[in-house]
């Protein structure tokens, strides 16, 4: 067979190595240290990696070849349950999109894995933290691959545990542990919500299957009928999963939390993983584009969090921190696409966003494990001695934000097109060029702290790091900045001097020199500002607390839990327990009294026995 026509194995391989890291997590196989399981989750996801790689050679080459147009995607299926009527199986496509997606995914976890031997190199928990990255891309990639929401769900809820497991790698220190709790139960609470839009869906649509949720949709705009009752509420619960996944407001504080875990799961998560719940609301498009009110709320929550997250990571000290708001901002940029209906701008947001981000965050990792701190107040004057991490930051920036010719530029160009149609253009345009500007500034800010200014006690002694973590960094440097030519021979793009380029790539470049420009001017200097100046009265310290939502949340949210727990436990003892106990203590005095009348004489015994008797009868007679 195939690459192609076997692409449904590259899930199994990561899989396969994560199961076999079992043998070394509990100390099965001893004698040879943790080491080998990292060799072996390594071999596995670089063989996922290959066959990914030629299964998309293979479909480009079919595609050049003029054989597209007869190009059916591969399709697979396995039943899983098949009763009463009702089958739940897990069904996929192999096609382009999730082709390209599965490349992505297992090319930076070898990359990252290669990182990790490096920033791990004294680490004993090598056999969790490795087949747990494994676990993450097999879910990943099953993710890609599937065409059923049920098991979509079901994917996004092993990557919920995996995100637990993971975050709590160094689980003897009590921040880890309260952010793998943390991670965990706030992503459960848009999965119990989608959970339930999903049980609701099918029988309203009679399908799990996107491809057919797509033609459910079609056949209800084409004959014109009204949206079922109920409808749109079960379109909400559905975007509840992904707002959670891609850490959006309200469920936006897990992210910084999962921070705790070492950096190298970091990269992933930031990169990769929070796009899994932005992957799923992309296929539920169709679905989407029924309801103006599910639009309208996608359009508020994600331009909401881009610009809120990105004004919170400009008051960030700890520079992980700083960068997982970051993550949220951009991602809420993709929710207004979505919003907006566009769903090919979007699509490009999602493609151009993994490798700069993953490349910051290794960067910013031989950084933190060199000067033993990720407090950005203890760094700088870094660029005279370690200007190639310096640059790789850089160029991540460079094809994150709007600023040409890099990946980034084309698709929020292509964003604000799409504001420029909208019922609100100046608004949402604006909102696109205001998170532009406030996202080069972020970008700015870290690495005039780090890499900008005169060396510290922290710094003036930056040790190297081991190659095993500047390779993979320069490598993905080099990936970054050929993502245009990419794009364009994947057909994604046309071929054109500066792709993206148009009379609103003026403000959108503008906006990029403004944000750069402005914290340049505060954080390039002999001492960089680390505070914003006093005279702002307490704003810094209000965005370093993110604007004090958890403090808002447990006085709202936890305190009407709390409050709800407190009226069930009273109603529990003084209702349930008291009724419970009320007649069970009526019964025990009544067996008291009946005791009384147990005397021993026949007598009495014959004299009840035949009132019974006429009672009975006279009961029977009357009735």
């Amino acid at each position: 067979m195939s690459w192609l026509g076997t692409a449904w194995l590259v899930p199994i391989y990561p899989l396969v190595g994560a199961l076999f890291s079992l043998l070394w997590s509990p100390g099965v196989i001893a004698r040879t240290g943790p080491r080998p399981s990292g060799y072996m989750n390594l071999l596995m996801v670089s063989i996922a990696f290959g066959h990914s790689l030629m299964a998309l050679l293979g479909l480009t080459g079919n595609s050049a070849a003029g054989q597209a147009a007869i190009y059916a995607p591969p399709s697979f299926q396995w039943t899983w349950l098949n009763t009463a009527g009702l089958r739940i199986g897990f069904d996929g496509l192999v096609t382009e999109p999730a082709l390209i997606a599965m490349t992505v995914i297992t090319g930076l976890h070898v990359l990252v894995q290669i990182y990790a031997i490096g920033y791990l190199e004294m680490d004993w928990g090598w056999p969790r933290f490795f087949g747990s990255l494994s676990f993450f891309e097999a879910g990943l990639c099953g993710l890609v691959l599937t065409d059923s929401i049920f098991f979509s769900y079901v994917l996004l809820e092993l990557l919920t545990v995996g995100t637990y497991v993971i975050v709590g790698t160094w689980f003897n220190q009590s921040l880890v542990v309260k952010g793998a709790r943390d991670a965990f139960l706030t992503k459960r609470i848009g999965d119990l919500i989608l959970l339930a839009g999903v049980i609701a869906l099918l029988p309203i649509t009679g399908t799990w299957n996107f491809h057919g949720l797509q033609a459910w949709a079609a056949d209800l705009t084409n004959n014109g009928q009204p949206l079922p009752a109920g409808f749109q509420l079960i379109l909400l619960a559905l975007i509840a999963g992904p707002m959670g996944k891609c850490a959006q407001i309200p469920l936006h504080l897990w992210l910084d939390e999962a921070m705790e875990s070492p950096l190298p799961s970091t990269v992933l998560r930031n990169s990769v993983v929070v796009i899994g719940g932005a992957w799923v609301l992309l296929r539920l498009e169709p679905l989407i584009e029924l309801s103006p009110l599910v639009q309208g709320v996608l359009v508020v929550v994600g331009g909401t969090t881009a610009l809120v997250a990105a004004l919170i990571a400009l008051g960030q000290i700890d520079v992980k921190r700083a960068m997982s708001f970051l993550v949220s901002s951009w991602l809420g940029l993709l929710f207004v696409a979505v919003g907006l209906g566009g769903i090919g701008v979007a699509d490009h947001l999602l493609l151009v966003y993994p490798l700069p981000m993953a490349l910051m965050l290794m960067a910013v990792g031989t950084i933190v494990i060199g000067n033993i701190t990720q407090d950005l107040t203890q760094l700088g004057g870094l660029w005279s001695r370690r200007p190639l991490v310096g640059m790789a930051f850089l160029v991540g920036a460079a094809g994150l934000v709007g600023l040409p010719p890099f990946g980034g530029f084309a698709a929020l160009r292509e964003l604000l097109e799409l504001t420029a149609t909208s019922r609100w253009p100046w608004l949402l345009g604006g909102l696109v060029l205001l998170t532009n500007a406030l996202l080069c500034a972020c970008l700015m800010r870290v690495f005039g702290l780090i890499w900008g200014g005169r060396p510290n006690p922290f710094t003036v002694r930056s040790p190297e790091v081991l190659w095993l973590m500047v390779l993979p960094t320069m490598l993905l440097m080099g990936l970054v900045l050929h993502i245009p030519q990419l794009l364009v021979q994947l057909g994604i793009y046309e071929l054109s001097p500066l792709p993206g380029w148009g009379p609103l790539g003026w403000p959108l470049l503008a906006s990029s020199f403004i944000g750069a420009g402005v914290s340049a001017w505060f954080y390039f200097r002999p001492h960089p500002l680390a505070q914003l100046p006093s005279s702002l009265g307490g704003v810094q310290h209000w965005l370093a607390e993110d604007m004090r939502t958890e403090a808002f949340y447990h006085r709202t949210v936890v305190a009407l839990v709390v409050t709800l727990a407190r009226v069930s436990a009273w109603a529990d003892l003084q209702l349930v327990d008291g009724f419970s106990a009320g007649a069970g203590g009526s019964a025990m005095q009544a067996a008291r009294r009946l005791s009384f009348t147990t005397s021993g004489r026949s007598q009495a015994y014959a004299l009840s026995f035949v009132l019974g008797v006429l009672l009975m009868a006279a009961w029977l007679l009357f009735r």
